[in-house]
Order: C-alpha cells, then sequence, then structure tokens
C-alpha cells in the first residue's frame, strides 16, 4: 500500500512538471522548428510550428500559413492558409497581412476560407486564448484556496 501512494506521487509529480517544462520553452521550440524549415524538414517544421501555432505564437502562425500556400509538409491548401494568415495578422505579423487579401482571391471556395478563419480565430484567436488562460489561472486559485473541494461547484 504504501508502495502505491510512493508510484502515485511520482506520476502526478511527473505529470504536473511535464507542461511547465513544455509551456516554458517556446522560443526554443520555435528555433528548432526554423531549423528544421531551413534544413529542408518540413514535415517535422510544420508539426512544430502548428503546436506553436495553436497557442497563439504569430510567427508560427504566418508560418503554417506559409507551408500551406507553398505545399510545404502538407498539401497547398490556401484556404487553410488564409485561415492562418488571419490569425497571424490579429497577432501583428505584417507580411501575414500582406498575405492575408491576396490568398482569399486565390482560394477556390472564398465562403470556406472565411468560416474556416473564423473557426480557428474562435479557437485560437486572441480572445479565446486569454480565455482558456483566464479559466486556467481561475482554476488554479481555487484549487489553492481550498474552493475546488467536496462538490467542486466553485472550480470553474
Amino acid at each position: 500500500m504504501k508502495s502505491f501512494f510512493i508510484i502515485m506521487f511520482y506520476i502526478l509529480f511527473f505529470s504536473l512538471l511535464t507542461p511547465v517544462v513544455a509551456s516554458a520553452d517556446w522560443k526554443e521550440d520555435q528555433a528548432k522548428a526554423d531549423q528544421y524549415y531551413e534544413a529542408g524538414k518540413y514535415s517535422n517544421a510544420f508539426k512544430m510550428y502548428l503546436k506553436l501555432a495553436k497557442r497563439g505564437v504569430s510567427h508560427s502562425q504566418d508560418m503554417v500559413s506559409q507551408m500551406y500556400e507553398k505545399g510545404q509538409g502538407k498539401k497547398v491548401n490556401l484556404e487553410e492558409a488564409y485561415a492562418w494568415s488571419v490569425l497571424a495578422a490579429q497577432r501583428g505579423a505584417s507580411e501575414a497581412a500582406a498575405r492575408r487579401d491576396s490568398l482569399l482571391e486565390q482560394a477556390k471556395d472564398r465562403k470556406a476560407a472565411e468560416k474556416k478563419a473564423d473557426k480557428l480565430m474562435a479557437k485560437y484567436g486572441r480572445e479565446a486564448l486569454q480565455k482558456k488562460a483566464d479559466s486556467k489561472a481561475k482554476l488554479k486559485h481555487n484549487t489553492k484556496s481550498g474552493g475546488c473541494t467536496g462538490s467542486k461547484l466553485g472550480c470553474r
């Protein structure tokens, strides 16, 4: 029984440690993705850029857009390229803002491209990510203050 609790402690400890390490080194991940891209390892670069793009990193959002546009790591998809360029432009990536309108004009299905952009904005846009961060902070605060005990009604 004692060994069970020791094992559970280590599992819990390392599972809590992993997200902190993963979130702290996004700049290292971006540098590694850039290295993959420069080396022509587009599949690896795309995976890393996409992961970072979903966390709101504008450079990575712009790179995902460019890679969809050029067919690097994924098939050419101008609707996806447009959608990611909208997100990147919202975050201040001037290159994405300049390409955004051109990508929409080139897209075969403009309505689908705009719908995809709206969907991505709702999931990974500035406001959506801020809302997720606020929710996590509130949950963390409630957990520390004892608000997440019993029925857990005060957790969220």
